[in-house]
């Protein structure tokens, strides 16, 4: 493999995911959360953010800016607090829906003062990945006359993510309850590809192409987009398009691949707090409609828990010779022990309460990492520490989950910065939580399918919330090796053979303009009581 170059968003050697040239600019300006994976815009760590979001313990801006910004609130809750009462005093009982409505639009326009992250409700778009391999035949930089490389390129080819993964139903019913469909969360509509002026479409029905059928380009270069895991020339974790072929004595080659995407924001979180326009929230889990830990068991026949589950140790590295997530390390149980303590004795075993707790902490207790290594450390090296980079601290948070047997696996893809609109490559975390018999009961929905699948993003402050900017590459899926990991790292590499020294760079771009017709809200930084 070859060296990381300065604008890739993976280290190809290791297959570590990286920011590239824009993030390292952006980690030293200390933008930790000014990006899709480093935050606030206004260049704040998570623990300033943390506490800005918090009121009276921050400190930025000054005491009179904080005592007019308090005095705003306070006199907005005043407003609606008087409503509230006049309403329950003057009308009957009946109207108590009424009420709790009043309470959410309370809870919606008191976020709006809290500062956080802006994310569009809707949005489509299309962005291209450039990728360019050049042959250096330049003695001076080390390079060798006449020198031919032979050369591989792998992209996953995105897919249509829905809110429960790839399945079209989110619930199974009971009787005539139903049906419960799943919302489509990411709509790839095309996947275009150009190379030596020559358009390639990739069709998105499934269909393959394998290299013995592959386009040829005009200088004798291959592209093709094999069945998933067919043999040596396919990819083994998802569809993938590969490019091959080679490059000789000076000469470079480019090829562009544009994806076209319609994607929605989506909460698998039932609380007041969340904006009233995103979708699924009323299908949502809260403490109160939470399962136990053991109802995991008797959820989807319990697979999740089988595959994602029980195994408290998952995905050893070679390089930090350990486990990166590993829920028997002695400071992620004594770690997890505590977050246990500071729940009340009735939530002590609530899925939701602990997996929440574990959120909360993690996002007051990480800063950002501008300098990680490209070797991701384990989940408790990232606490130990108090730093780390997005799939750093998912190690960390699914380690602790591993403890409590929560299933929890990984998700893979790109982050865009709605701001400067500049990708990145991202890792974040799935969860597997289950709803209480009583709620599914009510609700007329089958009990073994009586569960969510969300999206965690304890970086990026996104608790089971999917944002139209996050696309997808890939979801981890069961594998008792461990192996696929690995390759969905580094299945963005150039792999290179032979001849001469090997120029290689790629870039993610939007382009056009993305359209954010449909609106905007804000995450805060909130952590929840218990």
């Amino acid at each position: 493999m070859a060296s990381t170059m300065p604008e890739d968003v993976i280290c190809f050697s290791c297959g570590r995911v990286i920011s590239g040239a824009s993030g390292m600019k952006a980690r030293g300006r200390r933008e930790f959360r000014g990006s899709s994976t480093r935050g606030a815009k206004r260049k704040e760590t998570p623990k300033m953010a943390a506490a800005q979001a918090s009121g009276p313990r921050s400190r930025r801006g000054g005491a009179a800016q904080a005592g007019i910004r308090q005095a705003r609130k306070s006199s907005m809750k005043n407003l609606f607090l008087v409503g509230i009462v006049s309403f329950v005093f003057l009308f009957t009982p009946a109207q108590m829906q009424l009420v709790e409505m009043i309470s959410d639009l309370e809870a919606e326009v008191m976020n709006q003062f809290k500062s956080g992250r802006e994310y569009p409700l809707e949005a489509s778009y299309t962005y291209s990945r450039t990728y360019t391999i050049a042959e250096d035949n330049d003695p001076a930089s080390g390079g060798t006359p006449g020198g031919d490389i032979s050369f591989k390129r792998q992209m996953a080819i995105p897919f249509d993510r829905t809110s429960k993964s790839v399945m079209t139903e989110h619930f199974s019913a009971e009787s005539d309850s139903g049906p419960f469909t799943s919302g489509t969360l990411q709509d790839i509509i095309s996947v275009k590809i150009n190379s030596e002026g020559q358009d390639i479409v990739i069709p998105l029905d499934g269909t393959a192409r394998s290299r013995d059928s592959a386009v040829t380009l005009p200088s004798g270069n291959l592209v093709y987009w094999p069945a998933m895991n067919s043999g040596e020339d396919s990819c083994p974790h998802t569809r993938c398009i590969i490019w091959e072929g080679t490059v000789s004595d000076g000469g470079s080659y480019t090829l562009v691949a544009e994806v076209e995407v319609e994607g929605k924001s989506w909460s698998w979180w039932q609380d007041p707090s969340v904006y009233s326009d995103i979708a699924g929230k009323n299908w949502g889990i809260n403490v109160d409609n939470s399962g136990t830990f053991l109802d995991i068991q008797s959820r989807a026949g319990g697979t999740y828990w089988n595959d994602f589950g029980k195994n408290s140790q998952w995905y050893y590295s070679t390089h930090r010779n350990e486990y990166l997530i590993n829920g028997n390390d002695p400071l992620i149980q004594l770690t997890a022990l505590d977050i246990s303590a500071s729940l009340p004795g009735e939530l002590s075993d609530n899925a939701y309460a602990f997996a929440r707790a574990a959120f909360d902490f993690l996002v007051e207790k990480i800063t950002y990492n501008p300098n990680a290594d490209i070797n991701p450390i384990s989940g408790s090296e990232c606490i130990e520490t108090s730093t780390g980079d997005c799939d750093e601290v998912s190690n960390a948070w699914m380690s602790l989950m591993r403890v409590k047997e929560i299933p929890t696996w990984y998700e893979f893809g790109i982050l865009l910065n709605p701001y400067n609109e500049k990708w990145e490559g991202h890792a974040w975390a799935n969860v597997m939580l289950p709803l209480s018999e009583g709620w599914c009961a009510d609700k007329g929905i089958t009990i073994d399918t009586c569960y969510i699948l969300g999206e965690v993003d304890v970086v990026n402050n996104k608790w089971l919330l999917h944002t139209p900017t996050a696309v997808t590459d890939w979801i981890e899926v069961a594998d008792p090796t461990g192996d696929l990991i690995d390759s969905a790292y580094r299945g963005w590499a150039f792999s290179i053979s032979s001849g001469g020294r090997a120029m290689y760079s790629s870039a993610i771009d939007t382009v056009g303009s993305p359209d954010y017709s449909g609106g905007k809200y804000i995450v805060a930084v909130d952590p929840e009581s218990f």
